[in-house]
């Protein structure tokens, strides 16, 4: 029978004991060591982590869309102007360009017709032609007055003399806004397309927007302002 010395056994459980305190110490601190690695490498709650698309954010409100950015559309107006009220307030406007032009027709018509009759003779023809050349000289001066009264004003205010007296106003289709001197005058030089088709000018009278060829290319609305919408 082998008998182990005391001796021995006691320095076994005190190497024990010394082995289970190093490993005691050393886990905290490997714990520890490993939390603070993981803080220093883990991505912000911003930045995503490499080769991932990037985090897309929730709307402010769950199923919905977010708002867009651009101003919301306006509702749709009815009290569009009616033909013979554009009609009124189109002939108060070129009324000067009208009575220069029955100025230079009638001198015109006399021209001819003294010409014809007269054999030659050019002595009859002198107060036809003064009247030709007045007609002319109204209806050059009448562009002036077109000019500020059609593009200046009614581009800035939606409103020339005729519309003021007729009470209606010439607005954007998309912004219920005057459209500004530039686009008055691009309008009135696309009403030469009315003009040619003559039923551009017509076009009123079935269109639900009550537009000319002239408004449906600039985009512009003819309103009443004193509620008479009839056609």
């Amino acid at each position: 029978m082998l008998i182990v010395p005391e001796a021995n056994s006691g320095a076994a459980s005190h190497n024990e004991r010394s082995l289970r305190g190093l490993i005691a110490y050393t886990r905290p601190r490997r714990r520890l060591r490993m939390v603070m690695t993981d803080q220093h490498l883990a991505p912000g709650p911003d930045v995503p982590p490499p080769n991932q698309p990037p985090v897309q954010r929730t709307p402010p409100f769950p199923g919905f869309p977010p708002p867009p950015e651009h101003i919301m559309s306006l509702p749709a107006r009815s009290d569009h102007a009616s033909w013979s009220t554009r009609v009124r307030a189109s002939l108060i406007d070129q009324f000067p360009t009208y009575l220069g032009l029955i100025i230079f027709c009638v001198g015109y018509l006399i021209f001819i017709v003294r010409l014809a009759s007269s054999g030659g003779s050019t002595s009859l023809l002198t107060k036809p032609a003064v009247a030709m050349i007045i007609g002319l000289g109204v209806m050059l001066a009448s562009l002036g007055w077109v000019a500020y009264n059609r593009w200046h004003i009614a581009g800035r205010t939606g409103q020339s003399v005729g519309k003021r007296l007729s009470k209606i106003r010439l607005i954007g289709a998309d912004t219920y806004a005057p459209v500004g001197p530039k686009n008055a005058f691009l309008r009135d030089l696309v009403h030469i397309l009315d003009a040619l088709t003559l039923v551009g000018y017509l076009w009123p009278l079935w269109d639900d927007k009550r537009q000319t060829f002239a408004d449906q290319v600039m985009k512009t609305v003819v309103i009443d302002e004193a509620g008479n919408s009839r056609r």
